[in-house]
């Protein structure tokens, strides 16, 4: 008997309202992200009802991270001195 696939990870599920809560943006926002085809991170619709996958959440916060420049971390660096 052939054993079912396995998957390395498991994926996490939440609510819009959870999404929102680590995305630190309101429910409607990310409503209407996914509305108007605007951006905002990858989700999944089963059965008529949107959820989003933690891990994809924590990858689309990733992307989206900005590194300080130059002159500000000098500037950051020079005021702890």
């Amino acid at each position: 008997m052939e054993k079912p696939a396995q998957h390395s990870a498991i994926t996490r599920l939440v609510s819009t309202r959870n999404a929102a809560e680590i995305l630190g943006r309101s429910p409607g926002t990310l409503k209407r992200w996914w509305h108007e085809g605007i951006g905002g991170p990858n989700w999944i619709e089963l059965e008529g009802k949107v959820s989003y996958d933690v891990g994809a959440l924590l990858d689309y916060i990733q992307k989206n991270m900005r590194v300080a420049s130059v002159r500000a971390a000098m500037e950051e660096t020079r005021e702890t001195v």
